[in-house]
């Protein structure tokens, strides 16, 4: 029979199990807790304003949409209605890319702050007791 290392003992030097300190876990968890909140806070508001975004711009599109079909409805000859066709082609493309790049302009600033605020969290559990201000 092997006789157990004193690394593989859950006992200290005393003979005692080692209790944990709760009010560091206490702390730990709370603070743990209030950055994930704030976190997604921030997360939520950033989806917030992609969608919003997003859904002005579907808006916009619907009414274009709509236009053009007034606008067919409207040709007189074959060279009316290309024109039609080409000018709702063109606007379309256009701002589809430009809304495109305000899409990737939100997510870059999203993805920065997202970034900013994960390396603050960290920062806070690593060292939760240092003052920002000093």
């Amino acid at each position: 029979m092997t006789t157990p290392s004193n690394s593989d003992s859950v006992f200290n030097a005393s003979g005692t199990i080692p209790f944990p300190d709760l009010a560091r876990v206490s702390e730990v968890n709370e603070t743990v807790l209030s950055e994930t909140a704030k976190f997604n806070a921030q997360i939520g508001t950033a989806m917030q304003n992609l969608g919003k975004e997003w859904s002005e711009f579907v808006g916009m599109r619907l009414r274009e949409d709509v236009q053009f079909f007034r606008t067919i409805h409207d040709c007189r000859s074959v060279q009316d209605l290309q024109q039609a066709y080409a000018q709702f082609w063109q606007t379309a493309f256009t701002q589809y890319g430009e809304e495109a790049q305000r899409l990737m302009r939100l997510t870059q600033g999203t993805v920065k702050d997202a970034a900013r605020t994960a390396q603050a969290t960290s920062d806070v559990l690593i060292h939760p007791h240092t003052d920002k201000a000093a």
